[in-house]
């Protein structure tokens, strides 16, 4: 199988390209949460030559290059979305975590009896073409998926080492080229790292000669990290502890029920669900069968996963147990043992690439994505209103809108109030939910006609102005309108410390 794989991986990877942009492409906008974030930036580099918030991350060189050849932001970010998808096909295509000579601690994820050592290879590429997952990630979250595609390579380094002396170059250079990916996926690569020194040397890592070799190491790493952190913008630095605050809960709770129920399971397909099931169902059983039976299996990355499922992390759709949640389905197949025989890999393979044609429309854009083409409407009547006068300096709107709002306007909106000094009369806000009388009420009758209806619930007006009325609703405990008035979709915080950092101050 060997010569054919070199040609039916990239065969594999062509076709999830094409059926993940056929994918994004059911919406003419962007894709996800955060796509005009990347694109503000990428905008701004091309056309005043530095980024709106300083960021040395891979994405952004990645994403220029799909703009130079389509020279169009959006067209571009979806090709780049697209690829980023057939490269993960292909790279696991690839892999292999026979250790070739080390100690067999993890022979081949097919250890069980009778098991076909080319599924892993076969099955592997065909469940990340089929996977809606995958597809949903991309979308949301593409420089996360950079970031996994480098420690994927990373990984395959530690398994697959070069011969001599120097192979130690490889690893450390893929380990340096992680910490410019993602901050998340580094902090994975360590871990890995870890985890494969303790299972490929166990206690001989605790020797007083390894000890003092890993200890400067580990203290000339630590250096290198905090030096790196202050030169390179919006990477991976201390100041990140802080989003670390409230980790933690005194409840358990079950990562894949609690992202069905966050999401909803109206908003996901019968294939996505499938996927959530199946690849929670397998990581179990591989994880029973290697601690019960004692099989043999890929250890590092089974004990990688079951940390990214730790119980014990408070759930939110911004918080850390929902990304690794979302990564841990990408990279649980890796750490499974496959029970499969030779027909029912074949006939399983037959089947994934069979379904792969239908489940990329369980990417529904009008579903899963925010409402750009009402985000349009809302910017294009801001526009109109505000005319050829003296345009605002900033404008405070919710995530996405303001992302899409900066990106088509060029004038800055950000979802925070600002931390910095700003002249009030060109400071506003596009308010989001709150009920227009009520809104009016708490405002004052002088500042009724200071409050712009864009439509669909937004509305435009003076920042000062919505203090006031936030200070009325307070004095009057009216919680009804609070609650709104303080969430997500009326930005009412200043950005904490760790992301002052991250944005580069």
């Amino acid at each position: 199988m060997g010569k054919i794989r070199y040609l039916w991986l990239p065969a594999l990877a062509v076709l999830a390209t094409m059926l993940r942009y056929h994918a994004f492409s059911q919406t003419p906008y962007a894709n996800g949460w955060d796509s005009y974030f990347y694109l503000v930036q990428l905008k701004s580099l091309e056309t005043t030559g530095h980024m709106h918030s300083p960021e040395a991350s891979l994405i952004y060189p990645y994403l220029r290059v799909f703009y130079w050849i389509t020279g169009d932001y959006v067209t571009g970010m979806k090709w780049a979305m697209a690829t980023l998808c057939g490269l993960w096909v292909a790279l696991l295509g690839s892999m292999d975590f026979s250790p070739s000579g080390q100690k067999a601690f993890m022979p081949s994820p097919c250890a069980l009896k009778g098991a076909d050592p080319d599924a892993p290879k076969r099955i592997l590429p065909l469940w990340a073409l089929f996977s809606p997952h995958l597809t949903y990630f991309a979308a949301q979250y593409p420089k996360n998926l950079l970031g996994l595609l480098l420690f994927l390579f990373f990984v395959r380094s530690l398994h697959r080492p070069f011969p001599g002396k120097t192979a130690w170059l490889v690893p450390a250079a893929l380990l340096l080229l992680n910490y410019f990916g993602h901050r998340m996926t580094f902090g994975l690569s360590v871990a890995y790292l870890v985890l494969f020194l303790f299972f490929q040397y166990g206690t001989r890592l605790l020797d007083r000669a390894a000890l003092r070799k890993w200890a400067f190491a580990v203290v000339g790493a630590i250096v290198l990290f905090l030096l790196a952190g202050q030169v390179f913008p919006g990477l991976a630095h201390l100041a990140d502890l802080g989003r670390l605050g409230g980790l933690l809960r005194p409840t358990p709770q079950f990562a894949p029920w609690s992202f069905v129920q966050t999401l909803g399971w109206q908003r996901m397909s019968p294939w996505w669900l499938f996927e959530i099931a199946a690849v929670t169902g397998f990581f179990v059983w591989s994880l029973v069968v290697a601690f019960r039976r004692k099989e043999t299996a890929n250890l590092p990355m089974l004990v990688l996963c079951a940390a990214l499922l730790f119980p014990f992390m408070e759930w939110s759709s911004t918080g850390l147990a929902w990304r690794c949640w979302m990564v841990f389905v990408l990279l649980a197949p890796l750490a499974g043992m496959f029970p499969f025989g030779k027909k029912a890999g074949v006939w399983g393979a037959a089947l994934l690439l069979l379904a792969s044609f239908f489940s990329w429309k369980s990417y529904q854009p009008a579903l899963q994505d925010p409402d750009y083409a009402q985000f349009e409407k809302i910017t294009l009547r801001t526009q109109a209103f505000f005319g050829n006068s003296l345009r605002p300096e900033l404008v405070i709107a919710h995530n996405a809108l303001a992302e899409y709002f900066t990106f088509t306007t060029g004038t800055d909106a950000m979802p925070w109030l600002p931390e910095y000094t700003i002249d009030s009369t060109r400071l506003w806000r596009i308010a989001a939910g709150v009920h227009l009388p009520t809104l009016q009420y708490f405002s004052g009758e002088h500042n009724l006609q200071r409050i712009k209806n864009l439509g669909s619930h937004y509305f435009l007006l003076p920042e000062q102005v919505w203090q006031a009325a936030l200070a009325r609703a307070h004095a009057e405990q009216d919680t009804v309108f609070l609650e709104t008035a303080e969430s997500w979709r009326n930005p009412w915080k200043m950005r904490p410390g760790w992301l002052l950092r991250r944005k580069g101050g």
